[in-house]
C-alpha cells in the first residue's frame, strides 16, 4: 500500500519477525502470546499511517478485520486457539486485507499438511480421517456440527502458528494465489 521504501522494509520486516517469532512460541509452548501479537497490531496501524495517513489506517483497518474475520469460525469451532486469531488479525493489520486473504490460503494448504504429519506420525490418521468424515457428515446430512452422535478425538494438537508464518513467507515469496 506504501510507497515510502522505508515504510514498507518496516512493515515487511516486522511481518517477517512477527512471523518468525510466533512460529517460534508456537513449536515450543503450543501458544502465541498477546506480548507478540498486539503489538504487532498497533505496530501496523501506526506504520499503515505513517506510510499514507487516513487511507493508509484504513488499509490496515481492513486488513485487521479480514484476518480475524477468516479465523473467528475456525476458533469458535475449537480448531483454532485465540493466539491464531490475532497472529492472522496482527498481519493483516501489517500486510491489509487482499495479502492477508492470500496468506490465510497458503495457511490453510500448509496447516493441512501439517495435521496430515503430525496424525501420521501419532498413529493416529486413520482416526482422523474418521472424525473428518463424522463431521462433515453432521454439517451436510444434519445441518448441524454435531457428529452425529459420534466422539470426535481431539487429542491431536496442530500448532497452526506454524502454518500461519509459513502461509505468510509463501505469499512473500511466491506472490497472491487470487
Amino acid at each position: 500500500m506504501t510507497y515510502d521504501p522505508v515504510i514498507d522494509r518496516l512493515i515487511f520486516s516486522s511481518a517477517v519477525l512477527l512471523s518468525l517469532l510466533a512460529m517460534y512460541t508456537d513449536y515450543r509452548w503450543r501458544i502465541i502470546p498477546n506480548r507478540l501479537t498486539l503489538p504487532a497490531i498497533g505496530l501496523g496501524l501506526i506504520l499503515n499511517f505513517a506510510g499514507n495517513g487516513w487511507q493508509g489506517l484504513l488499509f490496515a483497518l481492513v486488513g485487521l478485520a479480514v484476518g480475524f474475520g477468516l479465523m473467528l469460525l475456525p476458533y469458535l469451532l475449537g480448531g483454532m486457539g485465540a493466539g491464531d486469531v490475532k497472529l492472522l488479525a496482527a498481519l493483516g493489520a501489517l500486510l491489509g486485507g487482499y495479502a492477508i486473504l492470500n496468506v490465510f490460503l497458503y495457511a490453510t494448504i500448509l496447516g493441512g499438511i501439517l495435521a496430515v504429519l503430525i496424525a501420521r506420525r501419532s498413529r493416529r490418521l486413520g482416526k482422523s480421517l474418521v472424525n473428518l468424515i463424522y463431521i462433515v457428515a453432521g454439517v451436510f446430512l444434519y445441518r448441524s456440527l454435531s457428529t452425529t452422535g459420534k466422539t470426535v478425538d481431539k487429542n491431536i494438537k496442530v500448532p497452526y502458528g506454524i502454518a500461519l508464518g509459513a502461509g505468510m513467507f509463501c505469499f512473500l515469496l511466491f506472490g497472491v494465489i487470487v
